[in-house]
């Protein structure tokens, strides 16, 4: 399985200061306890403030991923798979 990552730039620079726990980024769960699920990698980190569109390419199921360009923005994300389409 695949997907397609873009990345929604804001134009900002990040004005906060990455929190100290993540100091090499999140590992984000969008799966909601799916029983099927895929995990991906993102680009990391990112390049400003701004979101990343996340779609895989075999079920469709869309992601939009907030993002600061700090250490700790999301380095991957966790989708619940809903198979094929038919």
């Amino acid at each position: 399985m695949t997907i397609t990552v873009k990345f929604n730039d804001s134009g900002r620079e990040p004005q906060e200061k990455p929190d100290p726990r993540f100091p090499n980024g999140v590992d984000l769960d969008a799966s909601k306890g799916a029983d099927r699920a895929c995990c991906f990698n993102l680009p990391y980190p990112a390049p400003r403030v701004g979101t990343y569109s996340v779609v895989c390419d075999d079920c469709k199921f869309t992601a939009l991923i907030t993002v600061a360009g700090r250490a700790d923005d999301p380095r991957s994300v966790k989708l619940p798979c809903k198979g094929r389409p038919n």
